[in-house]
């Protein structure tokens, strides 16, 4: 069976997203899993193809997708044209959109949605359509049947990612040297566990995975990890710094194999405060960057986010980060009720912990994404359910400020963390991730592309937020 997977563009309004192309770890896993069939991958953040030229040159019998909710219009306008290109080919959406609103994929060109994770999944189902079987004894999907979709039983996870493949790199061979974060790259993506043992309110990960918690052992994480080619490697575990005896123990494997690599990862706050050591062991075998999801600068705030972590913590993390020549990567959250003030206070925080100078902070606008208690808690507190807005950066629920006023503070925030001369001294001495002057190019041309996108909502309010080439779908209020 022939299989074709395509990446789409990220369809974010904010443009955020340019700082960072990732390859699309999920499509390959996906890949790996179909051994038996002929896949192939069209990665759209690069290549400008259309569907039709891409089902003119495979040939296909089944198009799969992943989708986020920034990409819904977009990832239903490409299944749209394939099946008007060959209406027999079978069109699948998976991932965390249609996992949790698989009504917004209930159209024609629609034939199976795809719930949860699908790796073992797609490979059933592929080998029951390849035989002619029925597919509605696949479970973990919605499968269209006389016009309307049906849902098949719900699927058992097994309990470690141990049985599955390592991703398939190689249908991602002609796109591996653009894939980048900060204009740092080539840089490769490592996944040592699924889903997080923590349960914020604003994150649909651990419902996404049904509340599991699964890990790839340690023996194999490093022998996927000596198989990658680059020499930087974001592991994009939804959070990596969870146990200690894992950490540990996957410290021990990297270093019997001697794998010498640069690393970015996420981790908590409370596990960097409680086990410095382990930091300092990571900073020696080339850990580089650590994000930290701070979400606020006050203890009423985190409480508020059930992170169950203190602002001293946090600080204290940043301390032991830099200690241990870590670059801090912040993530913070901007309340619906956030004033003036509360955007002031954030900054002074911030450049009390000297991020303007070394490190970086990412700030976001509450936003209730489908499956997060969040969304089940504020629905009637949105303001559009156009997802073009859904990019985690427009404020898409009722604020306090008027929309203009609080992007004009979110642009202060972002202007005064990075454009001053200590950043500028930062850049001109080089970076311990060995940044390239096209890579920083780069990434400083993304960057003003998003400030004057920010600059134009200061001015325009929603008007001057979303481009006009992206799909419009719904409305949104000014």
């Amino acid at each position: 069976m022939r299989v074709l997977f395509i990446n789409p563009p990220e369809c974010a309004a904010s443009g955020l997203s340019d700082l960072a192309a990732f390859e699309p770890l999920g499509l390959e896993l996906l890949a790996a899993s179909l051994s038996r069939h002929e896949t192939r991958l069209v990665d759209l953040v690069f290549e400008r193809k259309s569907v039709e030229s891409a089902i003119s040159e495979f040939m296909p019998d089944m198009i799969c997708m992943g989708c986020f909710t920034s990409q819904v219009y977009m990832v239903r306008e490409l299944l749209r044209q394939a099946k008007r290109c060959d209406p027999d080919v079978v069109t699948v959406v998976g991932g965390y959109h249609p996992t949790f609103m698989p009504g917004d994929f209930d159209e024609p060109f629609v034939d199976v949605i795809g719930i949860g994770p699908g790796v073992p999944a797609l490979a059933e189902l592929a080998d029951v359509l390849e035989t002619g079987g029925d597919p509605l004894a696949v479970p973990g999907f919605f499968v269209r049947r006389a016009g309307a979709m049906v849902r098949t039983p719900p699927r058992t996870l097994p309990a470690t990612l141990d049985g599955e493949p390592f991703p398939d790199r190689v249908i991602s061979a002609a796109y591996r040297r653009q894939y980048h974060v900060f204009g740092v790259g080539p840089i490769a993506v490592l996944r040592t566990s699924e889903g997080c043992p923590f349960r914020c309110t604003f994150c649909c990960i651990w419902d996404f995975t049904g509340g599991m918690y699964r890990m790839r052992s340690p023996e194999l994480v490093a022998e996927e990890l000596e198989r990658i080619e680059e020499k930087y490697v974001y592991i994009f575990d939804d959070n990596f710094f969870v146990s200690r005896p894992r950490v540990r123990a996957i410290a021990d494997a990297v270093a019997a194999r001697g794998i010498s690599k640069k690393y970015w990862c996420f981790g908590r706050a409370d596990f960097i405060c409680g086990n410095p050591d382990l930091v300092e062991r990571w900073a020696g075998l080339g850990m580089t960057n650590v994000y930290i999801g701070m979400e606020a600068c006050t203890d009423e705030g985190l409480e508020a986010f059930n992170k169950r972590s203190t602002v001293a913590t946090n600080n204290e993390a940043v301390r032991i980060l830099r200690r241990n020549g870590i670059t801090p990567d912040l993530g913070f959250i901007m309340r619906p009720a956030a004033t003036r003030k509360d955007f002031r206070t954030l900054l002074a925080y911030v450049r009390s912990l000297g991020i303007h100078r070394e490190g970086y902070a990412e700030y976001m606008s509450l936003t209730p994404l489908p499956g997060t208690q969040l969304w089940r808690e504020m629905q009637d507190e949105l303001v559009t359910r156009d997802f073009r807005f859904f990019d985690l950066i427009f404020p898409v629920l009722v604020t306090a400020l008027p929309t203009r006023a609080y992007f004009r503070e979110l642009t202060r925030l972002y202007v005064r963390t990075y454009l001053n001369l200590g950043l500028l001294r930062r850049k001109l001495r080089g970076n311990p991730l060995g940044l390239n002057p096209l890579g920083t190019l780069k990434s400083v041309i993304a960057s003003f592309k998003f400030l004057w996108r920010l600059g134009k909502a200061c001015v325009l309010g929603a008007r001057g937020y979303v481009p006009r080439k992206f799909p419009r779908e719904g409305a949104c209020a000014d």
